[in-house]
Formats: C-alpha cells, sequence, structure tokens
C-alpha cells in the first residue's frame, strides 16, 4: 500500500540510510540470473511463446482505483460489453449503473480509519469500566486490553510524527525566505538558526545531502511533504475514532453483508488516491508496444478497476463484495495490494473466497510490509489455512541475489507465504500520465499477477489450482543463507515461505505445457 512511503521516509529520518537503485529500470523483467538479476524473465517468455496466439485474461485491480486516462493504460483496459457509457441505466442489469470499467465501492471516500481504530471504537464502551462485561467475556477482553495498548501507543507515535513534520517544514519555509530561495551546500552548512525549526531543517538537509551525495533540497522537499501529508491522516484521521466517513460518502448499511449493491461508477480518484492502484495496473498490463514509459507482464490481459481502498484500511464488506464483483463480470485474476492486522467480517471474505474458487477465478494477495512472520501475525485478508486452491500469498524480493535477495520490509512466512516476487524500486505508470518507481509486497503481488495472467493467456484450459501449483513449483529456489527481513539474522529460505523461491514466468510456462500435454 501506498503507506510503505511512510516507514522509507520515516527510515532516512532515523538513520540516515538510503536504498541503492538497480542498474535497469525495468530490472523485474529481466533474467534470473545467480549473479545479479533477480527478474522473472519476461523477453525468454516472449520468445517461447512467439508462434502462439494468446487469449485475452481480465484481471481486476482491487485497490484505490485506476486513471482510465493513462496512455499506458488504455489500451488494455477492461470495457463491459453490455454497458452504454453514460446512459446512467443498467444496461447488463447487473445492479450496477453504468460500470463500464468497473465499480466504485468506497464512493467518495477518499480517507478512512486503520481497523485497529474501528475495532478499539467498538470494543471500548463495552468492556473499558465494565467490570460485569470483562467477568462475562474474559476472552474478548483480554482482546481489548492488547488492542487499547497497540491503539494508544500508535495514536501517540503518529502525533509525534505528524508534529515533527510541520516544525520541519516551517524551519526550511523559514531558511527559504531568507535568501530568497537561493540555498546551496555552503549556504546551508554556514546559516546562523534563529530557532529549534530552522536547527532542526538544517540538520535535515545536510544530512540528506549526505544521503544522496547531492544537494537537492527541491527533492528534500518533495519528500518532507510527502510525509507531511501522510502523517497528517495517520493523525487527524486513521487513529481517529470520531472520524467515519461511511455514512457521507457511502451510504450503504455497512452492517447489512448481503447489500451488494453501493457506490458508484467512479474508478478514478484523482492522483492523489489512485496513484497506487494506478502503479499496480501498470505493472500487470501497461503497454510495452509503445516504446515508452513502463511495460506491463502481461500484453493480452485487460484491466478491470474495483476501487474498494481508501487511505486507510479496508472494511471487509468492500473486499467481499469487490471479490464477488469481479467474479460474476468476468475476471479470472484479482489482485489485491492491500492489508490489515485485525478484521470485522472475515467470513464475509471467506465465502467471497469460496464463491470465487468455485468459479475457478485465482485471488492474488501482497503479504505485508512490516517484516513480520505472518505465520505469528495476522495479515487479514488470508486463506484461511489453506481451505480453498485459488489463492496465492506474495512476499517480496529485491533485485540482488545471494544472501540480500528479499527486500528488509517484506513480511514473510513458512506457511503462510508462498512465495517471493520483484517489489523493490518496480517502475510503472502513475497518475496523469506520470511514472514512478515504488517499494512494497503491493508490487510484488501484481508481478505474480501479471504472470498468472501470462500464463493463462496461452494455457486457458488450466484451471486456477493448476495455474497457482505451476507457478509455486516452477520458482526459482534461493540458495544458501537469507537475511530474514525486519532482522539481521539469516536462514534458508524454505523457512521464510512455502517455496523458498522466486517467481520466474519461463520456468512457469515449461511447466505449463507439460502439464497440458496429455500422456
Amino acid at each position: 500500500m501506498k503507506r510503505i512511503n511512510i516507514y522509507i521516509i520515516t527510515l532516512w529520518i532515523a538513520i540516515g540510510v538510503m536504498a541503492q537503485n538497480p542498474n535497469d529500470s525495468l530490472w523485474h523483467l529481466l533474467p534470473y540470473s545467480k549473479k545479479g538479476n533477480a527478474g522473472i524473465g519476461y523477453q525468454e517468455a516472449l520468445n517461447m511463446m512467439k508462434d502462439k496466439k494468446p487469449q485475452s485474461i481480465i484481471v481486476a485491480i482491487a485497490d484505490a482505483g485506476v486513471d482510465i486516462y493513462h496512455p499506458d493504460l488504455i489500451k488494455n483496459l477492461w470495457k463491459n460489453p453490455l454497458e452504454v457509457e453514460g446512459n446512467k441505466i443498467d444496461d447488463d442489469n447487473n445492479g450496477y449503473i453504468d460500470d463500464v470499467y468497473g465499480w466504485n465501492f468506497i464512493g467518495g471516500t477518499t480517507y478512512d480509519n486503520m481497523e485497529l481504530t474501528r475495532q478499539y471504537a467498538r470494543l471500548n464502551p463495552i468492556y473499558e469500566l465494565k467490570s460485569e462485561a470483562q467477568a462475562n467475556n474474559p476472552d474478548e477482553y483480554t482482546t481489548y486490553l492488547k488492542m487499547k495498548k497497540k491503539f494508544l501507543k500508535q495514536k501517540r507515535e503518529a502525533k509525534l510524527y505528524f508534529e515533527f513534520f510541520q516544525i520541519i517544514n516551517e524551519g526550511v519555509e523559514s531558511i527559504e525566505k531568507q535568501y530568497d530561495g537561493n540555498i546551496d551546500k555552503t549556504t546551508i552548512e554556514n546559516h546562523k538558526s534563529k530557532g529549534k525549526s530552522e536547527e532542526i531543517a538544517k540538520r535535515m538537509i545536510i544530512r540528506y545531502g549526505k544521503m544522496t551525495k547531492s544537494f537537492d533540497l527541491t527533492t528534500m522537499k518533495k519528500d518532507l511533504v510527502e510525509g507531511y501529508k501522510q502523517y497528517d491522516y495517520i493523525h487527524n484521521y486513521a487513529y481517529n475514532i470520531s472520524f467515519d466517513p461511511r455514512t457521507e460518502f457511502v451510504g450503504d448499511d455497512y452492517y447489512n453483508l448481503d447489500e451488494r449493491v453501493y457506490g458508484n461508477n467512479q474508478v478514478y480518484y484523482g492522483p492523489d488516491f489512485s496513484s497506487h492502484g494506478t502503479h499496480v495496473a501498470g505493472i500487470v498490463a501497461a503497454d510495452g508496444s509503445n516504446n515508452f514509459g513502463a511495460k506491463g507482464i502481461c500484453s493480452s490481459c485487460k484491466i478491470m478497476s474495483i476501487r474498494n481502498v481508501p487511505e486507510g484500511d479496508e472494511r471487509d464488506k468492500d473486499v467481499a463484495n469487490g471479490i464477488r464483483y469481479a467474479t460474476d463480470n468476468g475476471a479470472k485474476i484479482v489482485n489485491m495490494s492491500f492489508g490489515k492486522g485485525y478484521s470485522d467480517f472475515p467470513l464475509a471474505v471467506k465465502e467471497a473466497i469460496k464463491y470465487a474458487a468455485s468459479k475457478d477465478v485465482l485471488l492474488v494477495h501482497a503479504a505485508g510490509n512490516d517484516g513480520k512472520n505472518n505465520d505469528k501475525s495476522d495479515n487479514f485478508p488470508h486463506d484461511f489455512n489453506d481451505a480453498y486452491p485459488n489463492w496465492i500469498e506474495v512476499g517480496a524480493s529485491n533485485w540482488r541475489s545471494g544472501s540480500k535477495a528479499l527486500a528488509p520490509f517484506s513480511n514473510y512466512g513458512k506457511t503462510e507465504v508462498d512465495l517471493f516476487s520483484p517489489g523493490v524500486d518496480i517502475y510503472s505508470t502513475t497518475p496523469e500520465n506520470q511514472y514512478e518507481a515504488y517499494d512494497g509486497t503491493s508490487m510484488a503481488s501484481p508481478v505474480v499477477s501479471g504472470v498468472a495472467g501470462f500464463i493463462w493467456s496461452y494455457y486457458p484450459d488450466l484451471s486456477a489450482a493448476q495455474l497457482k501449483n505451476i507457478i509455486l513449483k516452477s520458482s526459482v529456489p534461493l540458495k544458501g543463507r537469507i537475511r530474514i527481513p525486519g532482522s539481521k539474522r539469516k536462514t534458508k529460505a524454505h523457512k521464510l515461505s512455502k517455496t523458498g523461491g522466486l517467481v520466474n514466468l519461463p520456468n512457469a510456462l515449461r511447466l505449463a505445457e507439460k502439464t497440458m500435454v496429455k500422456p
């Protein structure tokens, strides 16, 4: 999710470490090599399939919305063939009016709470200072106490970071005014601060220059503004129990889980709120034939946009209905680059997964960006202990091979994560005809979705379960001892995911061919 940017900004503020960059902006498409490259082998896959004609595969991007006007995406957008655009009539009688490019289940919502906040707000009036309720429901009361401790800690930290970014921005503005914006390295080093905010800003500018080995105040200010915006959200919305946008901006009966039709058909919500979904969509299916910008993995894939993720934690009702909508409208793959530590209606999501499985739809989900073991901590939604064969859980890998092959932020888990996929410095589409490189398991997941779409387009008779099995079995095993994400310790890769491997497209195609050839 977009929130990974927060951790990156906080990281360089706290310890002054900047990540190196890969040599190729589209490194994730390069072939795998033990000597350095750790991509998926895209060109080899194209060569293997040059004499075959692919079928079109619909991939639903369940996310924050997709820029349907982006020139690198227009060619590969799904368009509802039964719906007449703009006539305000439900032409195909599916309940959704003018759902031409998909559906928006969160209406006008931009910001929403974290699920932790919502659960704390629900349980607090039940158990706080209520001894009888505490005694009658000891297990849930224990859960509440854990939530309370975590909520109050994160709320306090959000306030501190928000105030910290306020001080830095004030200091930078004050310094700039004194020099009419003409600041170079010597100027800032010799600057005599007139207060706390200026001194903190001065130190940050100098540190940033040392980290980047250049003096680029414009880039630093952009990062600071982004950091301020995100902590403004976290402080004022994410951990604000009084904030609830649902009634005003969606208008559904949130607790009616049988309600399927709500929201609107606006699947793109501008650069501030649909950058994540647009980036994810480009990884899967950006136009690779125009020799500019990004290059998607699956040129035969069509992108369906499901907007169900705000700035904040997604809600289970919207997750479930997004899966159902995609399934009912022809999607074969649903990419879900989101996740959270708590769940309000897990059974509703479970039923949606079951429904997708019954229709042979593959679900691909990001494992999360906390550097945690998902075997020991929750990351919703998930496949409920392998209950369904149509779910792939994806961690993030680096462009490096060897001990640093995995992204340091990626979640992992021997039983809960299936495999790893490129998720560091992934270059793709962003709104308003732009392109950027993002980090996250949010990027690793659509790499796998793109691989799945590529394979399925040439081998459409595969079942979702077969396709999952092919992708996992064909992964390239990571050799030696691998650094555990979020730790300095190392271990064998097979202890970090089910396969201990990296997704590989040519290997998967070979296995698909063998699977389809009858003995």
